[in-house]
Formats: structure tokens, C-alpha cells, sequence
């Protein structure tokens, strides 16, 4: 009864209930860490706090978090071998991350990264799969020690949830090569049944070709459509395949290398047999781009888009609001085709890619023309090809 009423004070009233429960059970180790520990978070740094840390550690010389107390409060007085002594201690007696990212971040502050780097790479490997483990100021903590990214790559575990974690923290400070380096490790970390891992997997081929590393990023989609992970068809731009979905063969990616289509109200988007249609309402907005997507290009060449359309089911066949816009990236050069439906079902447009250009985007837009109705009924298309010219 009075371990179970010493429990209790222990959870209700703050300190004063913990001094309480201790008057009860002063021997229970516990809770005499707990209060310790209570105080020395609230910055006291007083002799009797010392005190009951050194009788805490004593009735319990296997608590870390009591070693790692003491070893910071000696650090914070000057007592540098001291402060060591303990945090080793605590690294030693449990092997959960929080004692070896401590001893860590004793030695940067200590101008010792030699000794950093071992516990690092200890602290990374362990099953972090479960835990709320945030990862960023570890990597922070890494690359403010170095610039070599070999170096912090040695410190990636091969398998597991770090290789990914790594991979996104490299994607959102822009550091391509690193990047690069890790992807294998995180796509061999990813399974067909882990949608999180595929999104990641995406995002880095979106984030290689707007940093304008298209040769990657076609590399990394090829991957992802060879592990399943997209459902699309390869890239070979050298082989003029430069649109992952020419003949829509598939639905409509949404990300990445792969078709976008619009959801603007009053324009329904569908896909039929190797087809896309456009059913408009006659409410939809009157400028819209309908369908997008970045294909990679060979800089310095001709090309030719080619389309294949039907406007049977239109209430204008003709209408010259469709059309085709390229614009090379990064030069932003657009080049505005012939309208779609000018030259009936199949149509083509030709342009030279710059001599820095490694990418276009294709946008079909639709524009009311002036004089016009806003278009209502049915566009197919079956086909959008990007192909090398002579």
C-alpha cells in the first residue's frame, strides 16, 4: 500500500508530490532520480542537486540518464575529464541513441570530431524504424564537421530507414552529388508495399530535374518503372524517347517525369484504351493548361512533336484554341505550335532544342480564341510523341 500511495503522489503535484512519495519510499532508486532529474532540468545547479545525482547514480549505477546529468553539470563547470568519465559511462551502460548523440556532441564542443565520428556512426545504426527518431540534427551536426560527403556517407547504414532519411535531408539542402551517392542504399531500403518510400523515390527524380540534372533523373525514373514502383514507360532521350507515355498506356503519373492533367471545374479528364479525353461542360475556364509534362531533350538537335487527335464528338471541330507549347529549360524559350486541330486528326511541330537545353516542358494549353464559343464535348488523344528530326 505504501509503495502504490508513494506511486501515486509521484504522479500528481509536481515536485512537491514527488518529495512526498520519496519521504515514503526513500529508498526506492526511481524516484529519487526522477526528483534529481526534475531539478537539474530546471537549471539547478545547486550542491544538493549534485548530491542526489551521486546518490541516485549510487543506488542505480545503470541509469544513463543520471550519468549524462552528472557528466553535463561537471562540462558546465570546466571539469572536462570528469564530464567524460560520466558520458562514456552512459554511452557504455546503454546503447540507445540519446547517450551516444550526447557523448557526440560533448566532443564537437570539446574540438575532438575524431571521437564524434565513431558514435555517430554507432548511434545511425541502430533500428530507428520504430521510434519518432528525428534524423536532421544529426546530418546538420555532420556536415557542420565536414564538407566531405564520403566521409558522411561511410556513416549511412545500408539498410533500414536512414539511408531515406538521409536522402530527403539531402533533397531539401540541395546537395546533389551527396544525393546521388545514397539513392541506391535508400531504393534497395524501399518495398513495393511502402508507399511513403516510393514518394520519396519520386520526389528525388522531381528534385534531379529541377536541379536540372536531367541524365539522373531520367536514370532514377527508369529504375522506378523497372521496380514497379511507377507505372510508365522508360526514357531513352538519345533514342528519341523523350515522353514516358507517349501512346497513354498508362494513367496519368501526376509526378514527376509522367503526364499532369488539369482539375479545373468544367473539364472532365478520362482515359480510355491507349487514349486521354477532354470532356468540356461549355463552363470551363476560358484559358487552361490541360495536359503538362518535362520530357528530356538532346541539346543542339531538331525535333518534332507529333499528336494524333479527335474532335469528332467537339461542337467545333476546328477550334483554334488548342495548341502546343514547348518551352526549353533552363532558357525558358517557348515555341507556340500551329493549333492543335488546325491540320485535323494528326498534327506536328518542329523546333531546334538550344545548345544548353536539356529539357522541354510540353504544355497543351486551351485559350478561347477571340470570336469564339467557349468549346464544349469531347477531345481524344491518342498519341503525343517527341522525336529526334533529321
Amino acid at each position: 500500500m505504501r509503495m502504490t500511495i508513494a506511486d501515486l503522489r509521484a504522479q500528481q503535484n509536481g515536485m512537491d508530490g514527488l518529495e512526498s512519495a520519496i519521504r515514503l519510499e526513500p529508498e526506492d532508486s526511481q524516484l529519487v532520480a526522477r526528483e534529481a532529474l526534475a531539478k537539474n532540468a530546471n537549471g539547478d545547479m545547486s550542491a544538493d542537486v549534485d548530491r542526489q545525482l551521486l546518490r541516485a547514480a549510487a543506488m542505480n549505477p545503470y541509469k544513463a540518464d543520471v550519468q549524462m546529468a552528472l557528466g553535463l553539470r561537471e562540462e558546465f563547470r570546466g571539469h572536462q575529464a570528469e564530464a567524460e568519465r560520466y558520458l562514456v559511462h552512459a554511452a557504455q551502460i546503454d546503447h540507445t541513441f540519446k547517450p551516444a548523440w550526447t557523448l557526440a556532441n560533448f566532443y564537437v564542443r570539446q574540438d575532438q570530431p575524431e571521437k564524434m565520428w565513431p558514435l555517430i556512426k554507432r548511434g545511425l545504426a541502430l533500428d530507428l524504424s520504430t521510434s519518432a527518431f528525428n534524423p536532421k540534427p544529426v546530418f546538420d551536426l555532420c556536415w557542420n564537421e565536414s564538407s566531405d560527403s564520403r566521409q558522411i556517407l561511410e556513416l549511412i547504414p545500408e539498410r533500414g530507414v536512414v539511408p531515406l532519411q538521409y536522402l530527403s535531408y539531402l533533397i531539401n539542402t540541395k546537395r546533389t552529388d551527396a544525393s546521388l551517392a545514397v539513392w541506391p542504399r535508400a531504393l534497395d531500403a524501399v518495398q513495393a508495399t511502402d508507399p511513403m518510400g516510393i514518394e520519396a523515390m519520386i520526389r528525388f527524380a522531381e528534385f534531379l530535374e529541377q536541379e536540372n540534372r536531367m541524365a539522373d533523373a531520367v536514370r532514377v525514373w527508369n529504375r522506378l518503372v523497372d521496380r514497379h514502383f511507377i507505372d510508365s514507360g522508360r526514357l531513352d532521350p538519345e533514342h528519341s524517347i523523350s515522353i514516358a507515355d507517349p501512346d497513354f498506356s498508362f494513367p496519368p503519373t501526376e509526378r514527376g517525369l509522367g503526364w499532369r492533367v488539369t482539375h479545373d471545374a468544367g473539364v472532365y479528364v478520362g482515359r480510355g484504351t491507349s487514349s486521354l479525353h477532354f470532356e468540356f461542360d461549355g463552363n470551363e475556364p476560358e484559358s487552361s493548361v490541360l495536359l503538362t509534362t518535362v520530357a528530356p531533350i538532346v541539346p543542339n538537335r531538331p525535333y518534332r512533336l507529333i499528336w494524333k487527335t479527335d474532335a469528332s464528338e467537339m461542337s467545333a471541330r476546328r477550334d483554334p484554341g488548342f495548341v502546343w507549347q514547348i518551352v526549353q529549360q533552363p532558357a525558358n524559350s517557348a515555341t507556340i505550335c500551329p493549333p492543335l486541330l488546325e491540320a485535323g486528326d494528326e498534327g506536328v511541330c518542329e523546333f531546334t532544342s538550344m545548345p544548353n537545353t536539356v529539357k522541354v516542358r510540353l504544355n497543351l494549353i486551351y485559350k478561347r480564341a477571340t470570336g469564339t464559343r467557349r468549346v464544349e464535348g469531347i477531345l481524344r488523344l491518342s498519341t503525343v510523341k517527341l522525336e529526334l528530326g533529321s
